[in-house]
């Protein structure tokens, strides 16, 4: 039997915030320490509404009771569980108490407990499982099951873990549904939230006062209010701003000698009775919820400081943590049960961190329960309205990727990617280098991947083809452009230049950012190619992160015939010989190797790990023609799934920030007029398709739909991965 540090165990226990996720490691914890099994307790009317949520009975004895909790407040949960029992008149013989919590004086607790209720009472705390985590290969193993299924490692620096459920939460799966089926009409979909998104930024804007936008203060007024920029958007709003200043649109009108953009009046207008319309809703909401709280508070005869404080604060962590239930039960009236199954829990935490004193603690939190359930099921129609704001206002976050579970899954799946970079991506992102942050798409894509913690590779065969192109391009330049330098001096003669890097080189030299040809190749390696291999891999290590991995350290062996084979029908489709090969030998490597690590019989729910990343959409379908069913799943991953799932997706910490700044306030309620009926009943859909499949089937699923997101070459990503130089060569063509 392997031990478990009992450290790292109660350290990965204490950091559970979620009620059914240490319920279920508890009942499999303590089934394996004490060799009975739980079922839920008997007698208990709305569980969750009188505070006694998980609470269970020993199998074969209906009077022995136990209560799972997460509560900071064990002691006063506690007491409070067995007063409640008491009041219920629920009989029982012995109450045990288990907590991931460490309860100070354990023992005087229990004998207050057993003294005044004149019952045995008994307290698993967490100093108790890590005592007994290696007790038994059956507590062991509740162990990994709970890593396994709810601990999220990573290896981002200065990262250690998270835990939640993926699985059970439907958040996840109604995500990777609504993104795939978007692929169908995500233009319609992106053109509200850009249109919304748009509107607001140009607010105050006023053409009589010269007062204009530019595209980049649009998209920089979007990120301030919102705390984030929603750059899977970024072509959408291009787009958007160009129609929406013409007709028959016309709700934003563009100065084209000032560059910038504004509302016409009847927008300004129209905007401003809005904007009146949420200023009233928002006060009338906080004018009718505080004396709700208070009445249910004087029931107990306790006063607090703060109530404005606690009601937004609960808000605020409803949509952070059940913001998918919470805004489908506004919308539609569904999902009650599962917005109920944590109301309680999430109310706990609300109070436990607030500076409720102690005593009053558990009052609070039955009065505060009391009203959220009051407001969100019998609340006055204007109550009702403002909720529906918010819970509009959070599914365009959800949709913009801006929401905790779906981050925590996106970061979990950066930091267990092994991605073999294909020079179809190095290349370009070396052309980059001079350029300005924001021009810089493949050399932002690898680097915004490195910080997510997504380890990127390159082996042999990818690195002696980098330095072959280098080779190539330098004997290129000499060949062709060195003594005719004069005649590339404006965009339009460099725009038509073949080679990206030579092309790279001539916008970088007119920008007054590089002297000289060998200045340019200088940066990022010797011009004289003296050690071009190892130039190459320091600044690839440097940059991006990329490690080298021979091939003989995989301890892989390639078929030779299949080789051959693949070989032979690449070079019909590349008419190139050696890299024909070299790609042959790259694609079956990374077979190899999700082989050997079992990718491929013993699928993570989150999907596989190995990926090659390139532009190069060949080899795959050329390898399914030569191999048939071998190899039917592809190991490409698209660029733009890279980009803008994992590089430019917002993290946890900004997602923090955005909802403190959003829930509950006028702002959420502000943007949040532009949601249409059909994201919400899509979502509703792909809500109930997730209540109807059982754990074990949901991972396969969850599976399947991110491995179709990483590749699929007919998904319809929001964002392509384009090279600015190539941009403005379309631009120019298109113009003309």
């Amino acid at each position: 039997m392997n031990g478990v540090d009992p450290k790292a165990c109660m350290c990965a226990l204490g950091h559970i915030d979620d009620g059914f996720v240490f319920e279920d490691f508890a009942k499999n914890f303590l089934s394996g320490r004490l060799g009975y099994s739980f079922v839920p307790a008997g007698g208990i009317r709305d569980k969750g509404i009188d505070g006694l949520d998980h609470v269970f009975n020993q199998e074969g004895n209906q009077k022995v009771i136990y209560q799972f909790s997460i509560e900071k407040d064990g002691e006063g949960k506690a007491s409070g569980s067995v007063k409640l029992l008491k009041d219920n008149n629920i009989k029982f013989d012995r109450f045990t108490y288990v907590t991931n919590q460490e309860i100070k004086d354990k023992d005087k607790l229990i004998d207050e407990l057993a003294d005044k209720h004149k019952k045995p009472m008994q307290v698993y705390d967490l100093l108790w499982f890590g005592a007994n985590v290696n007790n038994s290969p059956a507590t062991v193993n509740a162990y990994e099951v709970f890593k396994n299924n709810y601990l999220h490692e990573f290896q981002k620096p200065g990262a250690g873990f998270e835990i939640g459920d993926l699985v059970s939460d439907p958040r996840l799966y109604v995500f990777l549904r609504q993104q795939w089926d978007m692929r169908k009409d995500a233009l319609n979909l992106d053109q509200v939230l850009a249109d919304t998104l748009i509107l607001y930024a140009l607010e105050g804007t006023d053409p009589d006062e010269n007062i204009l936008k530019n595209r980049e203060e649009i998209i920089k007024e979007i990120g301030k209010y919102l705390k984030f920029q929603p750059k899977v958007l970024t072509s959408q709003i291009d787009d958007r701003l160009q129609i929406l200043s013409s007709k028959p649109e016309r709700k934003i009108k563009y100065h084209t000698k000032d560059n910038g953009y504004c509302l016409p009046y009847e927008t300004r207008k129209e905007l401003t009775d809005k904007n009146l319309r949420d200023l009233a809703l928002h006060k009338s909401f906080r004018e009718s919820i505080v004396p709700e709280l208070k009445k249910y508070l004087r029931t107990d005869d306790v006063r607090i400081q703060d109530a404005v404080s606690l009601i937004n604060e609960t808000l605020n962590k409803l949509f952070y943590r059940q913001g998918l239930e919470f805004s489908d039960l506004v919308s539609t009236g569904h999902s009650k049960e599962a917005f109920e199954k944590d109301l309680y829990g999430t109310i706990s935490e609300v109070v436990d961190e607030s500076r409720v004193i102690l005593k009053n603690k558990q009052s609070v939190k039955k009065a505060l329960l009391l009203t959220i359930r009051n407001l969100v099921y019998h609340g006055t129609t204007e109550q009702k309205e403002y909720l529906k704001c918010l819970a509009n206002t959070y599914m365009l976050l959800f949709l913009l990727q801006c929401e905790p579970k779906v981050s925590l899954f996106f970061t979990q799946m950066a930091s267990k990617l092994d991605v073999y970079v294909c020079t179809s991506i190095l290349i370009p992102a070396l052309s980059e280098i001079c350029l300005d942050e924001q021009n810089r798409r493949y050399w932002n894509l690898l680097s915004g991947a490195k910080a997510a913690g997504v380890k990127l590779r390159i082996n042999e065969t990818i690195l002696n083809e980098l330095a072959a192109h280098i080779k190539k391009i330098i004997n290129n330049y000499e060949e062709e452009f060195k003594d005719s330098e004069e005649l590339y001096d404006d965009d339009i003669t460099i725009i038509y230049i073949k080679e990206i890097l030579i092309r790279a080189y001539f916008y970088s030299k007119l920008k007054n950012n590089i002297s000289t040809f060998n200045d340019f190749i200088d940066k990022f390696c010797n011009p004289t190619l003296a050690n071009l291999n190892r130039d190459l891999l320091l600044c690839l290590q440097e940059n991006f992160g990329v490690e080298f991995v021979p091939l003989e350290s995989t301890g892989i062996n390639i078929d030779k015939t299949e080789l051959t084979q693949l070989t032979t029908a690449l070079e019909q489709e590349k008419r190139d010989k050696h890299r024909a090969s070299n790609d042959a030998k790259l694609i079956l490597t990374i077979f190899a190797l999700r082989e050997k690590n079992r990718e491929m019989s013993h699928q993570n729910w989150s999907g596989y790990r190995t990926w090659w990343l390139s532009s190069d959409k060949v080899t795959h379908r050329t390898v399914c023609q030569v191999f048939s069913n071998k190899y039917s799943v592809s190991c490409y991953m698209r660029p733009d799934f890279l980009y803008n799932y994992i590089s430019l997706a917002p993290h946890t910490e900004v997602i923090k920030e955005v909802y403190q700044n959003i829930f509950p306030n006028l702002l959420g309620v502000n943007i949040s007029h532009s949601l249409p009926d059909e994201v919400i009943n899509s979502v509703r859909s792909f809500i109930n398709e997730h209540q109807a499949k059982d754990k074990g089937r949901m991972k396969g699923i969850l599976s399947d739909l991110s491995d179709k997101l990483i590749t699929d070459p007919n998904y319809s990503s929001r964002e392509r991965v384009n090279l600015f130089l190539e941009n403005q060569k379309k631009q120019f063509t298109l113009s003309n």
